[in-house]
């Protein structure tokens, strides 16, 4: 099956963009947003597959009305609902680290950021359902409250409320259930944390 087609019609700006390039541009922040849903790293990229394959076969459904990444992170919410609803598993405890996205060259940096990230994943994964959706859309992802409020189907003042609630959470726990004290130092970018 060749990749290389163009998801967008002829007259559209975007019309250099093949299938496969807008999902390489957005492949690290799916995996981010499930692996921030499930907790664990290889379901994680399971999920992740399994979210282009839906989307490649349904880019015919592809309304141009909404971004394209927005429609690929409903994909993608959608994929990893099922997959829980099916399984019936929350899981509480990352399997696996992702990788730390560093331009320093010391590992002992390298190794307590990863640290401090897999940390960081544990305690979203702690969060009720409905409020790590959110917090992984907009702060892992940097979706904007808008972009989460079409990909959830939800109000934009629903999403500010589940992020307001998700953050309180987060800082209570990490503040007081962990060692890492230190965990404003992972910047949390439009690539996924840093």
């Amino acid at each position: 099956m060749h990749l290389r087609q163009n998801i967008y019609g002829p007259d559209s700006a975007e019309n250099q963009y093949s299938f496969d390039q807008l999902i390489s541009e957005n492949e690290e922040k799916i995996l981010n947003l499930i692996y921030g849903m499930t907790g664990d790293f290889h379901l994680a990229q399971d999920l992740t597959q399994e979210s282009f394959l839906k989307a490649f076969q349904a880019k015919q459904s592809f309304n141009r009305q909404s971004k394209f990444s927005t429609w690929l992170y409903r994909i993608a919410v959608n994929t990893t609902i099922d997959y829980q609803r099916k399984a019936q598993v929350r899981r509480e405890n990352p399997a696996e680290e992702i990788e730390v996205n560093s331009n320093e060259q010391d590992p002992d940096c390298k190794c307590q950021k990863r640290a401090m990230k897999e940390v960081l994943f544990k305690a979203i994964s702690k969060l009720p359902f409905q409020q790590r959706e959110v917090f992984t859309l907009r702060e892992i992802n940097g979706c904007s409250t808008k972009e989460v409020a079409e990909i959830l189907n939800i109000s934009n003042e629903l999403v500010k409320w589940r992020l307001h609630k998700a953050r309180n959470i987060l800082r209570k726990s990490l503040s007081e259930g962990y060692l890492y004290k230190n965990i404003g130092s992972l910047k949390l970018g439009p690539k996924g944390i840093e």
